[in-house]
C-alpha cells in the first residue's frame, strides 16, 4: 500500500503543517495511524489548559489571564492559525445526584447537630475530589503531549501528586515556560469559599515531585527559563529547590505564594539564612538569583521579617533593611511588589532610588494607603 503524502515528508515539515490545525482536527489526525499519532503528540509545543466546573468560570478565567480577547471569545476562536499555541478548556460534567424521596423529618435533636459540624468536612472532601479530577485530566494531557511541550500553562483549583508527577516524568528537560494558575477570585460558588482565593493553598508534598526528591530522584524539572505560580502552596524550601534545579531561570512571577518568606528571599540573594544551602553562600560566587531579569512578588504579605515602622530613620546605606537580598540580583529589569501589604511604597521607592537602581519597580499600593479611585465621566448637565 502506498503511504499518504504527509507521512513521506520530513518530520520538521509535518510538525509545521500540523501547527496550523485547530485542536479538534489535530486529535482526529492523531487517530488515523500509529505514525500520525506519534507526529501529533510532538506537534503540541505550547499548551494552555484550563479545567473548570462551569463555562462562565472558564470564560472569565481565560479573559483574566489574557489567554483570550473578548473578540476571540465572541467568535469562538480557541486557536489562532499559525500561532502554535493551543488553548484548551475542559468543563467537568455535573455530578448526577439522584433526589431522595420526600420523607417526614422529625424535629432537630441535639445529636443531630453533628451533621452541621461535618458539613465543612464534606465541602473539603468535595474540593479534594474536584482537584483530583482536574489533575487527572491534566496528567492525561501531559502524559500524551509532554515530550514536545516547550511552554505549558495550567489553570485549575490546585496541584496534586498525579499532576506533579506527570510534569516531572514527561517535561523534565524541554519545558522552558511553566505557569500554574490556581487563583480565581471571580469563582464564588462551588466547593471552595471565596475567601480562599486571597491566601495560598495548603502545603502539599506534590511539589516534591517537581524538584525530584523521594521516589523521583532522577525526575523533576530542570530546564525552566520562566516560572509563574499563582496561589501556590509550595513551601520556602520546596521553592528554593525548584529554583536551584533550574539554573537558567530568568523570569520568576509569584503571586499569593506560600514560599515567599524571608528565608527563601535571603537564599535567593545569597544571604545565609535558615534554609542552609552552603553551596551558594560562600561569598565568592554569584547569588542563586543573580540571573533573574524579572521577579514579581505579588499579594505576598510575609516578605519583611519585621515592620518597617520599627525603623523610622534609616540611613541611606541600610535603607533597604530586610530587603538586602535585592542588591545581589544585579540583572533585574522588573521588580513588582504589587498588593504586598506589609511594604510601604515610600520605603520601596527610596531603596530603589538609593541602592537597587532597578529600571522598573511596581510599588505595593498608593502612598496614602488607599486604592486608587476609578475616574468616571460626570453626568451631562
Amino acid at each position: 500500500m502506498m503511504s499518504d503524502k504527509i507521512s513521506s515528508l520530513p518530520l520538521e515539515i509535518i510538525l509545521h503543517i500540523l501547527s496550523y490545525l485547530p485542536f479538534e482536527s489535530l486529535l482526529a489526525f492523531g487517530g488515523t495511524s500509529r505514525i500520525n499519532y506519534e507526529s501529533h503528540t510532538l506537534c503540541l509545543s505550547c499548551l494552555r489548559l484550563g479545567v473548570f466546573e462551569r463555562h462562565s468560570h472558564s470564560a472569565i478565567s481565560l479573559l483574566r489571564a489574557g489567554w483570550l480577547t473578548p473578540d476571540q471569545m465572541l467568535n469562538n476562536l480557541a486557536h489562532e492559525s499559525g500561532s502554535e499555541v493551543y488553548k484548551v478548556t475542559v468543563i467537568r460534567p455535573a455530578v448526577d445526584r439522584t433526589r431522595a424521596p420526600l420523607l417526614y423529618k422529625p424535629p432537630l435533636r441535639i445529636k443531630d447537630l453533628k451533621k452541621r459540624v461535618h458539613g465543612s468536612q464534606e465541602s473539603f472532601r468535595t474540593l479534594e475530589h474536584t482537584i483530583r479530577e482536574q489533575n487527572r485530566i491534566f496528567a492525561q494531557m501531559v502524559n500524551r503531549y509532554g515530550r514536545g511541550l516547550r511552554e505549558l500553562e495550567f489553570m485549575a483549583y490546585g496541584l496534586d501528586v498525579a499532576g506533579a508527577t506527570a510534569l516531572a516524568t514527561n517535561c523534565r528537560h524541554i519545558l522552558s515556560h511553566l505557569a500554574l494558575r490556581f487563583e480565581h477570585p471571580h469563582i464564588r460558588d462551588g466547593p471552595i469559599r471565596p475567601t480562599a482565593w486571597l491566601s495560598p493553598a495548603p502545603g502539599s508534598t506534590a511539589w516534591n515531585s517537581l524538584i525530584g526528591i523521594g521516589g523521583l530522584k532522577h525526575m523533576g524539572l530542570c530546564g525552566l527559563q520562566s516560572l509563574v505560580l499563582e496561589r501556590a502552596g509550595i513551601t520556602p524550601w520546596q521553592l528554593m529547590m525548584l529554583v536551584k534545579r533550574n539554573p537558567e531561570l530568568r523570569v520568576l512571577k509569584l503571586r499569593t505564594c506560600r514560599g515567599v518568606q524571608p528565608e527563601f528571599l535571603d537564599w535567593l540573594g545569597g544571604i545565609e539564612g535558615e534554609l542552609g544551602d552552603p553551596g551558594s553562600m560562600d561569598g565568592e560566587g554569584p547569588a542563586p538569583g543573580a540571573k533573574l531579569e524579572v521577579l514579581w512578588l505579588e499579594n505576598c504579605h510575609s516578605i519583611l521579617p519585621h515592620p518597617v515602622e520599627d525603623y523610622p530613620c534609616l540611613p541611606d546605606e541600610v535603607c533597604d533593611l530586610g530587603l538586602e537580598w535585592v542588591r545581589a540580583l544585579t540583572n533585574l529589569r522588573s521588580l513588582s511588589f504589587s498588593e504586598s501589604s506589609n511594604l510601604p511604597p515610600d520605603f520601596i521607592q527610596r531603596a530603589n532610588e538609593t541602592l537597587w537602581r532597578v529600571p522598573e519597580v511596581v510599588l505595593p499600593y498608593t502612598s496614602n494607603g488607599e486604592k486608587a479611585l476609578i475616574e468616571i465621566d460626570p453626568l451631562p448637565s
